[in-house]
Order: structure tokens, then C-alpha cells, then sequence
């Protein structure tokens, strides 16, 4: 059986905030089946940012992150903003979260963060050769909180990390594997 996209009939939001656009489609498929598909779209959707130190350990970041109500280490990601390149908006997502400039980017692949119910697509970028600077702390969006800690850890104890579950968000763990697989 050959799968065909679905024709679009109509689309409208029924939701919406500075971050995010709750879309509802009104969708036929190639059977002829009439339904309803209600995703979300990213308005700041960005790439993933693996900081790699010459001694091989790399920068993440901790934070609480709200909707499954756990305190989790992350790969540094950064919102892109209208205009901005992918390499733009890693270079600046290093520089607020971590304070560093990298003198080396190499986008690495995409990856669909989750194709079932976001639009977010994202670039995984490996960044070298660092640099530190003076942090400056940005704020998008007045209501915005953001409380972070940030550490660079060796591939033993992100694997560790990531069997205990102090890594467990896809987008960490496929921009890893990604990285994996560049490296073998």
C-alpha cells in the first residue's frame, strides 16, 4: 500500500501564545475519509546545540521543565528568531547558556522532535573550540523564567544520566545518537 500525504481542507487556530499555535486541519486521505487533526506549531522553534570541550565532555543544561513536572539536563537549544540562520541562532544559544563562543559549528543533521503532534523541525549542531565571554542574561518575554544550571559532563556520565532518567527529553537523546553515529 503506497501512503499518500492527506489534502488539507481547511485549517484554523484555536489557540495561541507568543511560543506556541494550537492548529486544528480539517483533513481528507487518500481513502476519502473526512477528519479532524489538531497539532501544535513552535513560532520559536530552533536548533539543538552539542558543546563539545576538547576533552570530550559536554555542556548541558539543567532546568525544570513544567509540563512533565521534573527537573531534567538538556543539550543546550535555542529559539530562532525571524530572519536568523540556523549557525546564527547556535552561536547565540552558546553564548546565553553557557557563556562560550564556538570558533567551530558543523550542523550535523535534523531531526522531527515530534512528528505526530508538533510541526518542529530542528538543525543539531556540534560546536568547538571555544572561547568564554561575559553572559549577558536575555529575556525574550517579561513573563519568561528561566533558572538554570549548567555543567559539562564526560560520555560515561551522560550515558549514566541517560539510563537514570536525569536525561530524558527526545530531542537530547536522538541529537546524541546522531552525534554517535557521526563519530563512528
Amino acid at each position: 500500500m503506497q501512503i499518500k500525504p492527506w489534502q488539507v481542507l481547511s485549517s484554523r487556530v484555536i489557540h495561541e501564545t507568543p511560543w506556541i499555535q494550537v492548529t486544528e486541519d480539517e483533513c481528507r486521505s487518500s481513502d476519502g475519509k473526512i477528519f479532524t487533526y489538531t497539532y501544535v506549531k513552535r513560532k520559536d522553534a530552533g536548533p539543538v546545540i552539542i558543546a563539545e570541550e576538547n576533552d570530550g565532555k559536554i555542556w548541558l543544561v539543567q532546568q525544570y521543565r513544567h509540563p512533565v513536572r521534573q527537573i531534567l539536563w538538556q543539550l543546550p537549544a535555542e529559539g530562532k528568531m525571524e530572519g536568523e540562520s540556523w549557525a546564527d541562532a547556535a552561536q547565540r544559544g552558546i553564548e546565553e547558556e553557557i557563556g562560550k563562543t564556538a570558533h567551530s559549528l558543523e550542523d550535523l543533521g535534523t531531526l522531527a522532535v515530534d512528528p505526530g503532534g508538533l510541526n518542529q523541525v530542528t538543525h543539531v549542531f556540534l560546536a568547538r573550540e571555544f572561547h568564554s565571554i561575559q553572559i549577558e542574561k536575555y529575556h525574550h518575554d517579561e513573563n519568561e523564567v528561566e533558572h538554570l544550571n549548567i555543567a559539562a559532563f564526560s560520555p560515561q556520565e551522560i550515558r549514566e544520566m541517560m539510563l537514570d532518567g536525569r536525561i530524558a527529553d527526545n530531542w537530547t537523546l536522538a541529537a546524541l545518537h546522531l552525534y554517535d553515529l557521526k563519530r563512528s
